[in-house]
This record gives C-alpha cells, sequence and structure tokens, in this order.
C-alpha cells in the first residue's frame, strides 16, 4: 500500500516527465510572427537579442510579482506525454496557491482523474498529505528556509514543477534576467477576456511565448515552454485564472494537523524526517 501510494503521489508532482509536443504548425513560422508584431517592421536581429519594450515588460511583471507580500494564484498546466507505444497524451493539473512572505504558503495540485496532493509551508515545517482510496496519508519534514529555498528543496526531493516555482520567488526579477537570452514583442492578444502583451522569449534550452496582462496588474496569463533541445520539443502549458494581491487568508491556510487516522508515508525520501 505505501508503495502504491508514492507512485500516485509522484504521479500527481511530477510534471517533469518526459514529454512531447505537438506537430508544429508548419503555416507558423518565427519570421510571421515578427511581422505580426504591432510595427510590422521588427528585424531578425531581435531575436537575437532581447528588445527594451520586452525587458520593460518584463521588468514590471517581475517587479509587481516580488514585491507582494502575500497573493493567491489559481493555474492550469499540461505536459504532452510520450508514452511507451509512440503515442502523445496530454496530462493536466490544476494548483491552487496561497503564499505569505516570507515563509509561508499552501499549494494544492489537483490532477485531472481525480489524486491530489496538498503542501503546507508554516514558516518551520513542509508537511505534505493526500487522500489516497479514503486513506489520508501525509509526512513532514523540516522547513529548510523562506518560500524560495523551501521549493527549491521540493523540486529536488518531490518533482514540484519548477516552471511554477518562479513565480513564487522573491528574486523573480534576477531569475528572469538570468533565464531570458533574447526576446521580441509579438503584439497584443486577448487571454480569457483580458487584454496582454505577447512575448516571445528564448534561451539555450527553451522557447517560451509568455502574456502579460496590461495595465495595473503586470502578470503572466499564459505561458508556453517549449523544450526545444529535448527530442520531440516537449512542451509545457500554465493558464494562470485568478491573481488576488488582497486575500483574506483563515486562520488554518499555513497549518497543518493530521487526522488521528492518518497514515504517515516517508515522501521524502533522501532526507530524515522530523518525529
Amino acid at each position: 500500500m505505501k508503495r502504491f501510494v508514492l507512485q500516485v503521489l509522484i504521479s500527481v508532482l511530477a510534471l517533469q516527465t518526459s514529454v512531447r509536443a505537438q506537430e508544429i504548425n508548419p503555416d507558423y513560422e518565427a519570421d510571421s510572427a515578427v511581422t505580426r508584431s504591432t510595427d510590422g517592421l521588427q528585424q531578425v536581429a531581435a531575436r537575437v537579442e532581447l528588445s527594451r519594450e520586452v525587458s520593460n515588460i518584463l521588468t514590471r511583471m517581475t517587479d509587481f510579482i516580488s514585491s507582494a507580500s502575500a497573493y493567491t494564484i489559481v493555474a492550469n498546466m499540461a505536459n504532452e506525454v510520450l508514452q511507451k507505444d509512440g503515442q502523445t497524451l496530454e496530462f493536466g493539473t490544476k494548483i491552487t496557491a496561497s503564499l505569505r512572505r516570507p515563509s509561508q504558503a499552501n499549494v494544492r495540485f489537483d490532477n485531472r482523474d481525480g489524486d491530489s496532493v496538498t503542501i503546507v509551508l508554516d514558516g518551520d515545517t513542509i508537511s505534505v498529505f493526500s487522500i489516497i482510496e479514503n486513506t489520508h496519508v501525509y509526512d513532514t519534514t523540516r522547513q529548510p528556509g523562506d518560500i524560495d529555498a523551501s521549493f527549491v528543496f521540493l523540486a529536488e526531493h518531490l518533482g514540484t514543477p519548477d516552471q511554477l516555482n518562479y513565480f513564487f520567488s522573491i528574486d523573480l526579477t534576477e531569475s528572469m534576467k538570468r533565464m531570458v537570452k533574447s526576446g521580441y514583442y509579438v503584439g497584443k492578444a486577448m487571454i480569457a477576456g483580458i487584454l496582454c502583451d505577447n512575448l516571445a522569449l528564448r534561451n539555450e534550452d527553451a522557447d517560451v511565448q509568455m502574456w502579460v496582462e496590461k495595465g495595473d496588474k503586470p502578470v503572466p496569463r499564459r505561458m508556453i515552454v517549449t523544450y526545444k533541445n529535448l527530442e520531440g520539443h516537449p512542451q509545457f502549458r500554465a493558464q494562470f485564472e485568478e491573481w488576488n494581491f488582497s486575500p483574506n487568508f483563515s486562520e488554518t491556510v499555513f497549518s497543518y494537523s493530521p487526522p488521528a487516522d492518518a497514515d504517515r508515508i516517508s515522501f521524502f525520501q533522501d532526507t530524515p524526517v522530523d518525529e
């Protein structure tokens, strides 16, 4: 039973599995994307360096998120996963996150197959729990530091998606500067009824398309990451449905106490569990 539960937990959290992208639309080429940008006259050189316009949009976005002391996010994420028989399937997870800096968080992962996992950071302890086959299972370990350090730890030990971790980081501006090597402005676009700036970004490993809300709340509304150096060009996609920067947290959202009949299982395989 414990082995089965651990496998289910990993399947819910591990969004970095081997993935394969859908066939690229031959009618959509990078050059045509440049042509469709707002002025229609951007040069090819814009694709090998970060334009000032894109840099300003990214800096506004990252500074805005990093400066928030508390917020909530609801996002739907998906990967295409290559099966052993060669067929590519899409698997997805809904993430509902509450964060209060510097060290408290509650993140729930709801898989499309019905399984779910919740991670709670109370400032001292990381708790992970799930209900699988009517059994409440959980584990705890010492929290290694603030939210940033804790989600780096979780990505290493549980496979939580590091694409999302960037948006939890207080150092988001510096992280984005290190990651983005080139980019250009594609144009304006509507995402779920919200007017956004459409950005095309690149580094050595990935191509990223990001839609950032225009106006006083410059948050990402959609993101597609294509890992261009991996076989099949696997994609990760995220749709950010909600951003709330004035949350009204309950007293218990950043705390966890296992029920009396809960089964404790070692999720943190390489980490000593605090008793």
